[in-house]
C-alpha cells in the first residue's frame, strides 16, 4: 500500500461504544501493518482515556504507543491557527457519519487544493440487507477531488465483515482450551435500561434444580458497570439475592472480551458488545438501542435471520425469536416459560455448538481491517 497514513475520525455520541470500535480499529489495523501511520481525531478524549489509560485527555494533541507502533492522537476541537499537513495526505476513514472538524474541512475543500482525497464511511453494524448494498456504494461530495464511499461491516461475505484484532482472537482461542465449570453457570449483563425480574426468576429456577444433582452448583452474574446496573442489582435484591451477584467496574476492552469469551451465557447491548458476543461462539440476548416506532425490531429480526439457520429444531428457533423481539420491546414482559427452558438448555451446554457455528461463519466473511486494507492496495 503506497499511502501508509490512515486518519480515523470519531464523534462520540455514546459514551463508549464509539470510541470502543474506533479503538478496535486501530489496533486491528497497525496488526496487519505495523507501519501504518495512524492520527486519530476524537471529540471526546475522556472517553478514550477510560480504555486506554495512557491517553491524556486535556491534551489536543499527543502520541499513544501501541505495541510496537505509534499513533498520533488529535481532540477534535482545534485552536484556530492548528495546521495539519502530511505527505501524502491521510486516507480518512469517517466512521458512523460522524462528520468532519471545521479545520478538516477547510483542508479538503481548499479551492487550490489539486490532491485527491479518498473517505471511507465506515458505518454503523447492521445486518440489515442494506448492508450488502451500501458496501463500496460512492457518495458524491461538493469536490471532485475528494473521493467518498461507504464501507459496510455485516455480517456477510457482501459486506466487509466483523473487526477482529489479534488479542480477541487470542483471548478467544484460549477460551477454547479452558476447562468447563459443572458447578457454575456464568452469565454477563450488559444492556440498556430495562427490567430484569423474569430473568433473574428464571435464574434462580436453574440454579434451584441444578442443585438436587448437585449441591455445589451456582449461578454467577456479571453485572458491568453502566445502565444496566442499577436495574439489574434491583431486580437480584428484588428475588432474594439467591445468585452469586458481582458488580464489575470498569473493564478494559481486553479484560470485558475475556470475560465474554468465558461466560456460558451474555445478555449485550449495541454494537461493539454485540459483535464480541457473536464472535464469541456462547449463546446470547442482544438489546438493541429503542428507536421510533420500534424500528429497533428491524435491526433485530435481521439479526435473528443471520443466527436461526444454524439453530436447530423449529421449536427452539420460534422461542430464541420471541424471547428477542420481547427482550427488545418496550414495556413487553418476557415468556417466564420459554426464558426458564432457553436458559436452562444453555447452562446444560445443549445451544453452544449452534452458536459457535454462527461464530464460525462469521470469522469465513474475513477480518474488516483485513478487508479495508486489502481494497485501499487498489487505489490509484
Amino acid at each position: 500500500m503506497q499511502n501508509k497514513n490512515i486518519m480515523i475520525l470519531c464523534k462520540v455520541v455514546d459514551n463508549f461504544g464509539d470510541i470502543g470500535v474506533v479503538y478496535r480499529l486501530a489496533k486491528a489495523l497497525s496488526d496487519l501493518d505495523s507501519s501504518l501511520n495512524l492520527t486519530i481525531v476524537c471529540s471526546n478524549l475522556e472517553s478514550f482515556a477510560s480504555m486506554a489509560k495512557k491517553i491524556e485527555p486535556d491534551k489536543k494533541s499527543q502520541f499513544f504507543d501501541y505495541k510496537n507502533t505509534r499513533w498520533q492522537i488529535l481532540d477534535w476541537n482545534q485552536s484556530e491557527d492548528f495546521t495539519f499537513s502530511s505527505k501524502p495526505f491521510p486516507i480518512i476513514l469517517e466512521c458512523f457519519q460522524c462528520g468532519r472538524p471545521e479545520w478538516l474541512e477547510k483542508i479538503l475543500f481548499d479551492k487550490n487544493a489539486k490532491e485527491i482525497f479518498h473517505i471511507f464511511n465506515i458505518e454503523y453494524l447492521t445486518a440489515e440487507e442494506y448492508a450488502d448494498d451500501f458496501h463500496l456504494l460512492k457518495c458524491y461530495t461538493r469536490s471532485p477531488n475528494v473521493k467518498k464511499m461507504f464501507f459496510m461491516p455485516g455480517f456477510t461475505k457482501k459486506t466487509a465483515g466483523l473487526l477482529i484484532d489479534s488479542q480477541f482472537l487470542k483471548t478467544l482461542k484460549e477460551s477454547k482450551t479452558l476447562p468447563k465449570n459443572k458447578n457454575e453457570f456464568c452469565v454477563t449483563i450488559f444492556s440498556y435500561e430495562r427490567e430484569f425480574v423474569q430473568i433473574f426468576n428464571s435464574l434462580n429456577r436453574i440454579q434451584e434444580a441444578q442443585r438436587q444433582k448437585n449441591p455445589d452448583f451456582c449461578v454467577k452474574v456479571l453485572a458491568a458497570a453502566g445502565k444496566s446496573l442499577p436495574f439489574a442489582k434491583k431486580a437480584w435484591e428484588q428475588t432474594g439475592k439467591k445468585l452469586n451477584f458481582v458488580q464489575l467496574p470498569f473493564l478494559t476492552q481486553e479484560e470485558w472480551d475475556k470475560i465474554l469469551c468465558t461466560s456460558d451465557f451474555n445478555f449485550v447491548r449495541g454494537e461493539e458488545s454485540l459483535a464480541r458476543a457473536c464472535l464469541s461462539g456462547k449463546p446470547f440476548f442482544w438489546h438493541a438501542y429503542v428507536q421510533d416506532e420500534n424500528y429497533q425490531l428491524v435491526k433485530v429480526n435481521a439479526l435473528l435471520e443471520k443466527i436461526l439457520p444454524f439453530v436447530c429444531g423449529k421449536n427452539l428457533k420460534n422461542e430464541l425469536s420471541s424471547l428477542w423481539n420481547e427482550y427488545n420491546t418496550p414495556g413487553a414482559e418476557l415468556n417466564e416459560s420459554e426464558l426458564y427452558d432457553f436458559l436452562q438448555k444453555s447452562a446444560q451446554g445443549e445451544l453452544t455448538a449452534y452458536f459457535e457455528n454462527f461464530s464460525e461463519n462469521l470469522f469465513q466473511n474475513g477480518n474488516l481491517a483485513k478487508n479495508l486494507l486489502n481494497f485501499l492496495e487498489t487505489l490509484q
